[in-house]
């Protein structure tokens, strides 16, 4: 095995750092969710449920899945201009 770190090579405090590190990951991941999706959720229930009549209350997770799909469908990107 040379140059390849098998699973006995690692030990117990760089598996510990690994896991430490992908935690954080998934909390911050988890968090970047509930700030972005908790404001549509209440812009859609208290703006537009009032305004008309037939659009229903969502609920978290419907408003995680409008955010997600107009961040795909509206995703901007910056364009970089080439000076001559």
């Amino acid at each position: 095995m040379n140059g390849i770190i098998g699973m006995k090579d690692i030990n117990k405090k760089t598996m510990m750092k690994l896991i430490g590190a992908m935690m954080a990951t998934i909390l911050a991941l988890l968090l970047y969710a509930v700030i972005t999706a908790f404001p549509v959720m209440l812009l859609w229930n208290y703006c537009l449920v009032p305004a008309i009549p037939v659009v229903k209350v969502i609920t978290f997770w419907q408003a995680l899945g409008i955010k997600i799909l107009f961040g795909l469908l509206f995703h901007v990107t910056q364009k970089t201009e080439i000076k001559k």
